[in-house]
């Protein structure tokens, strides 16, 4: 079946306004077409999962923090400052612009997660580091704490560690695909 001519029309231009939102709330910030892609659909998870957090004039230690996208996302939230860790050399060479082309809001460090990165100065703890978060278990944070927890088994080892667990998804409640929110003090 052929769409009528004004429909087609008509969905060239929604896509043509949401390129140009997406184009508006990027700018300044410098991401690989990867991201970019990812940035559009991840942000309803975050507004989902962190907006319930107010980060008004806080300063967020954001491990894992890819190429900025949520660094980008706290600051635009009201943060004051966000001092990412990223291990990924591929997403710290765009991290380092995003830190670069916003020197007082963002301090870039390239490099594995350490427990010894927790005594940074901070109010809030993001985490997002494909399951090498198990390491937060049984440390005892001083700031609240959001944390993305990938697994079944590891989701219920945070729970019993006294966190509160959300899962992201339908699906994920269920059992497949999973990856949870897992909050501390929020």
């Amino acid at each position: 079946m052929k769409l009528p001519f004004s429909r087609t029309f008509q969905n060239y231009f929604i896509e043509k306004q949401e390129k140009k939102r997406l184009a508006i709330a990027l700018a300044g910030w410098s991401f690989s077409t990867f991201r970019i892609g990812m940035i559009k659909y991840e942000i309803v998870d975050w507004e989902k999962h962190y907006l319930p957090i107010n980060f008004h004039g806080k300063v967020v230690l954001d491990i894992g923090a890819g190429e900025g996208e949520t660094a980008m996302f706290f600051l635009k939230h009201g943060a004051s400052k966000v001092v990412c860790i990223e291990s990924c050399a591929d997403a710290y060479k765009f991290l380092a612009i995003n830190a670069h082309n916003h020197p007082d809001q963002i301090t870039a460090i390239n490099g594995k997660f350490q427990l010894s990165q927790l005594k940074i100065p901070h109010d809030f703890l993001k985490m997002d580091i494909e399951g090498y978060e198990e390491a937060l278990l049984g440390v005892k944070l001083e700031t609240p704490a959001a944390i993305e927890v990938h697994g079944l088994q590891l989701g219920d080892k945070f729970e019993a560690a006294g966190w509160r667990v959300k899962a992201l998804n339908e699906e994920c409640a269920k059992g497949y695909g999973c990856t949870k929110y897992a909050y501390w003090r929020c």
